[in-house]
């Protein structure tokens, strides 16, 4: 007899769109669920994260009642987890402990079951993570066959489960299966039953493990049509009920209370073998997969793929600046939260109730912790500008109720948030916060708008990504008449996107200055094929804190010229600040006329939409203001003031300038790789103030950059 435990993990990322929610739910959850409540002799292993339960809950009661029938007659086994999805091994232990309970707090409430086990969010394991999972009173945990191998286990060892411990702290550990990831739904039913025969095992009782993504049944491209359409799913479910004889669907904790462990494993830090492709360097990335790709033809090449083992997840955090930024911003507000509720003096209403502000507060940490906007693959959402600006807007509004109030005196302080060994500076006003990275070009790195719990500094930079050599073998290629696994199958959303295959060389912050020649153009700038003159850009400068803000220089050159930049960031108003510049040219040797590019990176909740817009002066008499997409670009000469106005976020940014510049604007778009194809992606608006660098020996430039918050509802 082969035991057959059929794990089905569900979840919608925090500030996922409505009609996402929804197609998913047509397509895969509801279809799927309906499917399964029809053959009670199947089980089934659910986690359901819990934005996607809560969602469940309030707009799909007849789903809810469905499953909670389920549940009652033993059908379905709830599985917890992080209640919005974490990776457990980089949040804080107490965080772990408070999105473990809350899940399990919760399916309690809604079923009646106390979860013995967890659905580890992308299978990321850390051989630390026990200790916690066994405080929480986790008795399981499902990874991959992977990780195990990893270990030097065969896959003929992995016929059951393993214990491992972490300071005599047990959890028992499931391996699934690679294979029936890779079979499950993408071929016809006689391939599963054909995999059952083969992994037959003399002297015990087998298991097969499937663990995976619900939407892979539904939501992933032309899986609606095969699983539902064509029949896949009824054929499937039809197979394992013919085969009672042979094969016995259980749960997971069933398999417990039926089979003891196999031995014991202690796991390598590691998540599913893709994601170890992702998370290198692009083109260490490129490289190991196609390696990984060479090694598939050996004669031996299954004996030496067993040693192979890419990045780890930790990774993206050196890969992409962004990510870091904002998982240490998520840090500091948890060591934040963390600190007031240990302060005794803090007032009762802040603590207590379900309403509390603490516990407001912890909710909306834990909703920023959501694993998607920290990582990028197939799946992830770092390139999603809505999942980033979720993961701001709880850390902006957990903040605040930290800090007990939005307004007070303007403060700077000077600490290390990016753990990058330097310090960055934070000014905080009435109603906006500014992050600034002295190390990084003296640059802007976030800018929050405190009534809207906005951080325009929502840019995502222009990477270059290891899966952009293979987008030329994709343009063009339509959907296959059979289905595909997502990690083999290459579309294309529209043609040329090799057109917009644009990099940048530093990340995309405000504020950072760069030195280019008299013919430079807006086309040449934001392509990045323009030629910089300075050492500026991404150069170190010294800062000093003022009482409302910060002062930062550096001595450089720039077209083989002494230069020095003093830059003054100071808070105007309760809802402006300006930046003021002192650029000083030294030494009398002749030279070209060269200008000075002043950028300022941005990006709010409508992005690029119909709503949103520039507004610039009239250009003659009766025209009045023009208005231009924040999607366009283009050039205004003899400007010294415009706006930015998103119409979905609330928020028009005001731009003053103290003399006449030149203005360039264009669009931040990725092209990226996601489970539907390569797609291009707005990730904010670029706009460079344009002045000529003084050319006479020993002269200075000053002017200043004004900005201005404006609610525009």
């Amino acid at each position: 007899m082969t035991y057959f435990v059929f794990c089905i993990h569900n979840h919608q990322p925090v500030g996922n769109f409505e009609d996402v929610l929804e197609n998913s739910y047509a397509n895969a959850y509801e279809p799927f669920l309906r499917k399964l409540h029809s053959r009670p002799s199947v089980k089934l292993s659910l986690h359901i994260s819990g934005f996607l339960l809560d969602w469940l809950c309030e707009r799909k009661p007849g789903y809810m009642e469905m499953l909670k029938d389920m549940a009652a007659r033993g059908q379905v086994e709830l599985m917890g987890g992080g209640y919005y999805e974490p990776v457990l091994a980089v949040i804080p232990r107490e965080d772990r402990l408070g999105q473990l309970n809350m899940m399990k707090e919760r399916i309690q409430d809604l079923f009646g079951q106390t979860p013995k086990g967890i659905w580890l969010t992308e299978r990321v394991w850390d051989p630390s993570l026990p200790e916690s999972l066994a405080e929480a009173g986790v008795e399981y945990v499902v990874v991959d066959d992977y990780h195990f191998i990893k270990s030097g286990l065969k896959k003929e060892d992995l016929s059951g489960y393993y214990v491992t411990e972490e300071l005599g702290k047990v959890v028992k550990v499931f391996p699934g299966s690679e294979r029936l990831r890779y079979l499950i739904p993408f071929e016809p039913a006689d391939k599963f039953e054909q995999h059952i025969n083969e992994i037959g095992n003399e002297g015990r009782e087998n298991v097969a493990i499937f663990a995976d993504d619900g939407e892979k049944f539904g939501v992933w491209p032309g899986t609606s049509r095969w699983v539902f359409d064509e029949g896949w799913l009824d054929s499937f479910l039809d197979r394992i009920n013919s085969l009672s004889k042979t094969l016995k669907p259980v749960t997971f904790s069933e398999y417990l209370k039926k089979e003891e462990p196999l031995g014991r494993v202690y796991l390598p830090t590691t998540s599913y073998m893709e994601m170890g492709e992702w998370a290198l360097p692009a083109e260490a990335s490129r490289e190991y997969t196609a390696l990984v790709e060479e090694v598939k033809t050996w004669k031996d090449g299954d004996r030496v793929k067993r040693f192979l083992q890419g990045g780890m997840w930790r990774n993206f955090f050196a890969k992409y600046p962004e990510a870091n930024w904002m998982h240490k911003r998520m840090l500091s507000v948890s060591r934040a939260l963390s600190e007031a509720r240990s302060n005794g003096r803090a007032r009762p209403e802040l603590v207590e109730g379900e309403n509390g502000a603490f516990k407001r507060a912890t909710r909306h940490l834990y909703k920023a912790q959501c694993n998607d906007a920290y990582w990028h693959g197939v799946f992830g959402g770092l390139y999603l500008p809505h999942l980033r600006k979720e993961i701001y807007e709880n850390l902006i509004k957990a903040e605040g109720i930290i800090l007990r109030s939005t307004g007070g005196p303007v403060k700077a302080e000077a600490f290390d948030i990016d753990c990058d060994t330097f310090d960055d500076v934070t000014i905080r006003a009435e109603t906006f916060n500014l992050f600034f990275s002295p190390r990084r070009g003296g640059s802007l790195v976030e800018a929050d708008w405190k009534p809207g719990a906005l951080n325009i500094g929502n840019t995502l930079t222009r990477w270059f990504e290891g899966y952009h050599m293979k987008l030329k073998e994709a343009a063009g290629e339509g959907e296959g008449a059979s289905v595909k696994s997502i990690h083999g199958a290459v579309t294309a959303k529209e043609e040329g996107l090799e057109k917009h295959l644009k990099f940048d060389t530093v990340q995309k912050t405000s504020f950072r200055e760069s030195f280019f020649g008299s013919a430079a153009t807006v086309e040449a700038f934001s392509s990045g094929e323009y030629r910089e003159l300075g050492d500026f850009r991404d150069g170190k400068y010294s800062f000093e804190l003022k009482e409302k803000g910060v002062t930062m220089k550096r001595q450089g050159t720039a077209s083989g010229l002494g230069v020095s930049i003093t830059k003054e960031a100071v808070v105007t108003g309760a809802d402006s600040f300006s930046m003021n510049y002192r650029v000083e040219t030294q030494g009398d040797a002749p030279r070209e006329g060269f200008l000075l590019g002043v950028e300022f990176s941005f990006c709010m909740p409508g992005c690029n939409g119909p709503v949103c817009h520039y507004e610039f002066p009239e250009t003659g008499p009766g025209t009045g203001s023009a208005r231009h997409g924040l999607g366009s670009a283009g050039a205004v000469d003899n400007l010294t003031r415009f706006s930015a106005t998103d119409g979905y976020g609330g928020l028009r940014l005001v731009f003053t300038v103290s003399r006449p510049v030149t203005l360039w604007r264009y669009p931040v778009e990725t092209v990226s790789l996601s489970e539907a194809g390569f797609e291009r992606i707005y990730q904010g608006s670029s706009v460079v103030f344009v002045l000529p660098v003084p050319t006479a020996p020993e002269a200075a430039l000053e002017f200043s950059i004004g900005v201005k918050f404006e609610s525009s509802v």
